[in-house]
């Protein structure tokens, strides 16, 4: 009897560990790649510009409507110093959302940057959608 106890027991705490090394479904299948343009600060609608300026301290994830576009922007906040980029790893969309996610770069030669603090920010232009948005 305490044979069958410890075969059971050592069953149910295996399980939750061969369950969790199946494959997991990748969250971003039924996505379309969403064209978009990269918006240099001189081009950003005045309001949207005050925003960005007024917040760039902290981390930025914000959308703005003007007219038949829609502004997505992400910022990472302070930075010690200069010479950081952001890379786009994803602008797609689905039924309901549309989603961005970005990654911080660090400067490529320490020798050559700014020694002054930055901040980092993106803004991506992209086509009107009424959709719900998610900066990661």
């Amino acid at each position: 009897m305490k044979r069958i106890l410890t075969i059971v027991g050592l069953t149910v705490l295996l399980l939750p560990v061969l369950f969790g090394c199946g494959k997991k479904e990748d969250d971003r299948s039924g996505r379309s790649e969403v064209d978009f343009e990269v918006v240099p600060k001189e081009e950003l609608p005045a309001p949207l510009a005050e925003a960005v300026e007024e917040n760039k301290k902290d981390e930025i994830r914000m959308t703005y409507m003007d007219g038949e576009d829609l502004y997505l922007v992400r910022g990472y906040g302070e930075q010690a110093t200069g010479g950081y980029s952001i890379s786009v790893l994803e602008c797609s969309e689905d039924e309901e959302k549309v989603y961005l996610d970005t990654r911080l770069l660090g400067p490529e030669n320490p020798d050559e940057i700014s020694r002054d603090p930055s901040y980092p920010y993106l803004a991506l232009r992209i086509d009107m959608r009424d959709k719900e948005v998610v900066i990661q």
